[in-house]
C-alpha cells in the first residue's frame, strides 16, 4: 500500500478525552476530506476511552477515513474479530488509566498526611507503624548499608570518576545492588549510578507523626 504524508498532529495532553486542540484539528481536517487515513502508533494515543474510540472510528468511516494503528497493523480492525480485539485493547487502556489515577490520588493523600508514598530511594528504607490492621506514619529512614555504598559513590564522583568508572568499581569490588534477578544480585550500570547521584535531596521525617 502506498502512503502519502499529509500532516502530523501532535498533542502533549492525555488521551483521556477528545478535548485536545490538535486532535480536534485532525477530526476537522478529516471531515473536510484532507486525507483518507489516520496513522497512529498505539490505540491509546488516539483515545483511552473505549466509547470515544469506537464512536470516533465509526464517525470517521462516514467521512471515508480509516484508522491505521501500528501495533495492530496485521489486524483488520474493521472486521468483527478485529473490532472485538480493538474494543478489548481500548478497555484495558481505559482501565489502566483509571488505576493510575487512583494511585496518584492515593499518593497525594499520603503526602498531605506528611507520609512517604512509593518505593524507597536508594540509601533509604521504609518504616511504618502498625496500628491495628492498618499501617500509619509511613516514612523514610536511612539504610545503613546503602548509605555507606552511597558515600563511596559520592566520593568517587568528587574524584571526577565517570558514571561508568563508578559502576565498574562497584562491580569489581563485589558491592551488591538492591535488585535481584532469578535469585542473583544485578550488576551496577552507569545509568543506575547516574540516577542515584543526580537525585534531589531527600528530606526524611525522623519522628513519626503523633
Amino acid at each position: 500500500m502506498g502512503w502519502t504524508w499529509v500532516k502530523t498532529y501532535y498533542d502533549e495532553a492525555s488521551a483521556k478525552d477528545t478535548k485536545r486542540e490538535k486532535f480536534q484539528e485532525m477530526i476537522a481536517d478529516a471531515k473536510n476530506g484532507l486525507f483518507d487515513g489516520i496513522c497512529i502508533v498505539d490505540s491509546d494515543r488516539f483515545s483511552r476511552s473505549t466509547k470515544d474510540m469506537l464512536t470516533l472510528m465509526d464517525d470517521l468511516l462516514t467521512y471515508e477515513v480509516k484508522l491505521h494503528i501500528n501495533n495492530l497493523q496485521h489486524i483488520d480492525i474493521y472486521s468483527e474479530q478485529g473490532r472485538f480485539m480493538l474494543t478489548n485493547l481500548a478497555a484495558f487502556s481505559e482501565f489502566f488509566r483509571g488505576q493510575l489515577a487512583t494511585k496518584i490520588r492515593a499518593g497525594v493523600k499520603q503526602k498531605m498526611k506528611n507520609e512517604w508514598f512509593g518505593q524507597a530511594p536508594y540509601g533509604y528504607s521504609i518504616l511504618s507503624d502498625t496500628i491495628g490492621t492498618r499501617k500509619k506514619n509511613t516514612r523514610l529512614i536511612e539504610n545503613e548499608v546503602e548509605q555507606k555504598i552511597l558515600a563511596i559513590m559520592r566520593q568517587l564522583k568528587t574524584e571526577e570518576k565517570s558514571y561508568s568508572e563508578i559502576a565498574n568499581y562497584l562491580n569489581e569490588n563485589g558491592i551488591p545492588t538492591r535488585l535481584k534477578r532469578d535469585g542473583n544480585k544485578c550488576k551496577w550500570y552507569p545509568s543506575t549510578v547516574r540516577n542515584i547521584l543526580t537525585r534531589g535531596v531527600i528530606k526524611i521525617n525522623e519522628k513519626p507523626n503523633p
